[in-house]
């Protein structure tokens, strides 16, 4: 499971997910800085986060199945 967490694109898609979920956390609470965010550009990074994640997972596992074909 480690190994999965140091490939760049699941890097990417955690980093992503977080900081839509800090926007939004921000957002809903009365910070300031955050109440100028629009909710358009939380819900995009969130989405293209879910995405990067799903096809970075799928990306993995289909990687592992090829490596097992590989040895047999």
């Amino acid at each position: 499971m480690l190994k999965i967490w140091r490939s760049p694109v699941i890097l990417t898609g955690s980093i992503m997910i977080v900081s839509a979920l800090f926007l939004w956390i921000g957002y809903l609470f009365p910070i300031l800085y955050f109440q100028e965010t629009e909710p358009g550009w939380i819900l995009t990074t969130l989405i293209g986060g879910i995405l990067v994640l799903g096809f970075g997972f799928m990306w993995s596992w289909k990687e592992r199945v090829n490596v097992k074909k590989r040895l047999k």
